[in-house]
């Protein structure tokens, strides 16, 4: 196969389009994220190389290729290195080239303050946590401006990051010569800012994470978590999106899924029953090689998806929860309630179908 860079832009629209019906038919490929966007960097360089009357024409297509790029990074980009397998260096330089192509961009500065708070590099984490509140305030990409319990976060990590850096300050302050009139120093503050300090991360610790079961939702602690996964309930099928990777798991048996069909999986459990099944628009957000003009999501490639999906499940012994049916003259299914479910989650988890669950 030629070279990207070789190929013009017809060419490269064509293998965008194979890349992204390769993507929509749920075969697992590790490359396949960072191989659709390397195809969108280069229409990308192509396009703004023009000459400037012809880029002028083309501006819708810059704009399209922008866009795209942006959510690359950030949906995907921490799954860029393997499909399957979450990776924070991955993830880290993915969230900065998205700032390249939209510097304003709320959420993917609010993701570099969470790695960075992770890392405690906490003057690195103030600075995205307040850019994220900043940009957050007149953004029009709602897809990416922070949901109402990001904010929160964000404002707690801020403070948080700010107590750090304040509490190394004032560690700073007791180290110098003492010559220095330290009486003039308020070190007695310490105590209380320390205090706060544990106040705030024992919040983020124990609602890192949320459970949701079919009798409703609660906060817990990553450690539960794990705790669970290491002695999962009987008959129950748990979908556990953790820091490493997507897992699906029942009595004891687990598979890990790629992003796209780990979120299909959570819509069917969330968001339907034998009265309101889903059909392939319904779950439209995850197939990206609609046809053109209509947007429609093609319905083999729909059938094909779900099926990929439930041999998934079947593989580790979950019994045929996704059931099929006809509605409204098309193809849906809907999850039938016959085993109970689990699903863990970060508590600032943007998931693509729908921000509140």
């Amino acid at each position: 196969m030629r070279r990207l860079s070789e190929m013009s832009l017809d060419e490269l629209y064509d293998v965008e389009e194979k890349l992204l019906q390769e993507l929509d038919s749920g075969e697992e490929k590790d490359w396949i994220y960072s191989e659709i966007v390397r195809v969108y960097e280069q229409i990308y360089h192509k396009l703004t190389r023009l000459p400037v009357k012809e880029r002028r024409e083309r501006n819708a297509e810059i704009e399209y290729v922008t866009k795209q790029l942006v959510k690359y990074f950030i949906t995907y980009g921490t799954y860029l290195k393997t499909q399957l397998e979450k990776d924070d260096v991955t993830a880290k330089k993915s969230f900065k080239k998205a700032l390249k192509y939209d510097p304003m961009n709320p959420i993917a500065h609010y993701r570099l303050g969470f790695l960075a708070y992770k890392e405690q590099w906490y003057a690195e984490a103030l600075h995205y946590f307040e850019k994220a509140l900043q940009y957050q305030n007149g953004y029009l990409n709602k897809r990416f401006c922070l949901n109402e319990q990001q904010m929160y976060y964000a404002q707690l990590y801020l403070v948080n990051s700010a107590l750090f850096v304040a509490e190394k300050t004032y560690q700073s302050l007791e180290k110098l010569p003492g010559h220095i009139n330290k009486e003039k120093v308020p070190f007695a503050e310490l105590s209380s800012l320390y205090d706060m300090l544990q106040r705030n991360e024992t919040i983020l610790k124990n609602q890192a994470f949320i459970k949701v079961t079919p009798s409703g939702r609660t906060y817990c602690s990553k450690e539960e978590c794990e705790r669970i996964m290491m002695a999962p309930p009987a008959n129950t099928v748990i979908l556990y999106f953790s820091d490493r990777a997507n897992v699906a798991a029942f009595n004891e048996n687990e598979t890990a899924l790629a992003i796209d069909p780990a979120e299909m999986f959570c819509y069917f459990l969330l968001k339907t029953n034998q009265k309101q099944p889903a059909r392939k628009n319904d779950l439209k957000v995850f197939f990206e090689s609609k046809e053109r003009k209509t947007e429609e999501v093609p319905r083999n490639t729909f059938i094909q998806k779900v099926n990929r999906l439930r041999n998934k499940l079947n593989s580790i012994g979950v019994p045929p929860i996704i059931e099929s049916c006809q509605f409204k003259g098309e193809t849906a299914y809907f999850y039938n309630g016959s085993v109970d479910y689990l699903i863990m989650y970060r508590s600032d988890y943007t998931f693509m179908f729908d921000d509140t669950l």
